[in-house]
């Protein structure tokens, strides 16, 4: 018995101390695996869809004329700056035109400027069905906000 009850207190030390040990470890293990599991999904859909990645050239592009604007610009000179057709270009009674492009923040994130009177009076993110909807656009007011490109 006496062998017996050696080797079952030598086998618990040896249990407890490789509990302690790897309990210790757990925590490193556990935040650097996740962080480089991170790191490498987000490696690996970010060279799926380089505009949601930030590294397109057209996004890049039109986020600068976007953060270069401010409400009252006029519109034609950011508009010639982004080179390139808008997706959807839709006006109201009121003078208000809205220009949509596509894929700017996200692959699904469009940017948008709203003129009235070739002046600026909103851009950013969003839709030119949601601006051209908003009540102060019916009106015949400025849109009730304006905001650097990204934002929302």
């Amino acid at each position: 018995m006496n062998a017996n009850r050696r080797l079952a207190r030598y086998g618990t030390a040896i249990w407890l101390a490789t509990l302690s040990l790897l309990g210790g470890c757990a925590p490193m293990m556990t935040g650097t695996m996740a962080e480089g599991g991170f790191n490498a999904a987000k490696s690996a859909f970010g060279a799926l869809s380089p505009t949601a990645a930030g590294t397109d050239d057209r996004q890049k592009r039109i986020q600068a004329v976007l953060n270069g604007v401010n409400v009252g610009d006029e519109i034609q000179p950011a508009l010639d700056k982004i080179a390139e057709p808008p997706r959807e270009k839709s006006g109201n009674a009121q003078g208000y035109t809205c220009y949509e492009f596509p894929s700017v923040y996200s692959a699904t994130a469009a940017a948008v400027l709203v003129a009235h009177n070739g002046k600026i009076v909103f851009y950013g993110n969003s839709r030119c069905t949601d601006e051209m909807n908003k009540g102060s656009v019916k009106e015949g007011g400025a849109s009730p906000k304006s905001s650097k490109a990204g934002a929302d």
